[in-house]
Formats: C-alpha cells, structure tokens, sequence
C-alpha cells in the first residue's frame, strides 16, 4: 500500500486545502457572532422600549435602551461603554448644554420584585463618576427599586437616580431626562425653559408646562396622565396641541382648550384615565 510522504505530491496539495477549510470555518463562525450581535441590539432598539418589556431585557440589552433614551432626548455623543474595566460607567453622553453625563445601569430580571439598589452600589458610582470619568451629571438607572438609604446617600453625594417609577414615565413620555430629574442648565442657552411667558412667535401670549398648565386649571390631569392622553391623540383622531417651543413642552391656553374640547366632545370625562 501506497503511503504519501512529508514531501510527497499528495500532502503538498492537501496542507493548503486543510488551511483553506479552517481559515473559512473561522470567519463563518464569527460572521454568525457578529451578525448576531447586530440583531439583539436592532431588536432592543425597535421593541424593547416598553415598561412592560424591560424586566425582560438582560443587562446588556437594558444599557442599549438606556442609551437610545438619551439619543432621544438630544443628548450627542452617546455611547454604551458598559463591560469589563468600564469602571462603573455603562454610558456615557452629552446634553444639550455640553455637560457630560456618566450613567450606571443596574438590571433587575424580577424588577420592583428584585433586589433593592443599595448605598454599596452607589458609593462605586461615587468614587468613578465624577473623579475617574470627569462627568458633570452622574446618574444610576434601575428597572427595580432604590433603598430609602441609597436615596439619602445620593442626595449627599449630587447623584441622580432613575428608579423603575421615573424610568417608566422617560419610557412612555415625551420628557427628556434631565427634565425628569429636576436638573438646571443641561438645555443650550437659546433653549426656552419650563414657565417662559413669550412663545417662539415672538407673541406676549402666555405659554404653560404641562405642570403649570394644570396648577392653572387649564387641564384636569396632573402631567404623567396628561402626558398619556398627548400620546393617544393621534390614535383616537385628535389633533395635537401645537407646542411653542417645537419639543412639547410649552403650549398656549387657547390650544390647550381647543385640544380639550376635541377629547370631551368624544366623550371622556376630565377625570376619568386614559384607556
């Protein structure tokens, strides 16, 4: 029986083709990682963003979701940086006042169910934020709950937090999250503010936040339900109230009437919730 040698013919061709097959193995394999990368971060930006649907992330996917909040809020040069060494940081970004934003995600899988954040959590976030990253504005997200404890600690410490309450209401409205938060200066200067007496039209006519609208009387809805009902206008076939300041937060009383009168006129009571 024949037997090829080291030199022979026979080896000669068959080295290359085992070294063909292997390199090519290996680049349909992490083809498949990639492209598979690719689709759990398209599906989390297309149908996570759900109240309902993020207890159900995993804490990678939950950072993704973050940090398309941000991008719809206006924030620029966002990015996910969560990972090994990312040193209590999982995104990083820039609000419209050019203060840099430092945020720590904590996924909870059993949600309000889970296992409170505690002070330990966010004394790590202290010692990075702001004395590692240089943020201007250092925030902890959760989907879960946020001990009386942490609470207090970061008060002391300026932190932020976004806890499952505040991150459903991010989720579901049209606020950006330094809004949510109370925050000062994080909007550019030729911004208008919440309780500006001047539309963009350069009218003296007054225009109102959804909060001073309704300590006005102008509405029967505290913001978070009048927020819902700005959200179900276009479904149920009413014309929006036309926002003075282009980003929904500021309008007029007379629109806010008119907007009212379409929704009574269909029949649903000023007290009663959105359906």
């Amino acid at each position: 029986m024949y037997v090829a040698s080291a030199g022979s013919p026979a080896i000669l061709w068959f080295l290359p083709l085992v070294l063909l097959a292997s390199t090519t193995a290996g680049w349909l394999l992490a083809t498949k990682h990639h492209r598979r990368q690719q689709s759990t971060v398209f599906q989390c930006q297309r149908s996570c963003c759900s109240p309902a649907r993020v207890d159900g992330l995993d804490h990678r996917e939950f950072e993704y979701l973050v940090r398309d909040l941000m991008i719809r809020d206006g924030a620029t040069n966002v990015r996910r940086v969560g990972g090994a060494g990312d040193n209590g940081a999982d995104v990083m970004a820039t609000d419209p006042a050019g203060q840099l934003w430092i945020i720590q995600c904590k996924h909870r899988k059993q949600g309000l169910g889970g296992k409170m954040v505690g002070v330990q959590e966010l004394q790590v976030l202290n010692g990075t934020g702001r004395p590692v990253h240089k943020g201007n504005v250092v925030v902890l997200v959760t989907n879960g709950a946020v001990s009386r404890r942490a609470h207090g600690f970061a008060k002391s410490q300026k932190l932020e937090i976004i806890d499952r309450l505040l991150l459903e209401d991010w989720i579901a409205g049209d606020r950006p999250a330094w809004d949510l938060l109370g925050l000062k200066g994080c909007t550019a200067p030729s911004a208008l503010s919440y309780g500006e007496s001047e539309a963009l039209d350069g009218s003296s006519e007054p225009v109102y936040s959804l909060a001073e609208a309704y300590n006005a009387g102008l509405v029967p809805w505290k913001p978070a339900t009048m927020r819902q009902y700005l959200l179900r206008s276009q479904r149920r076939g009413i014309p929006l109230p036309r926002s003075r300041d282009g980003l929904g937060h500021l309008y007029t009383a007379a629109e806010l009437g008119d907007w009212l009168g379409h929704w009574r006129a269909q029949g649903t009571a000023p007290h009663q919730q959105p359906e």
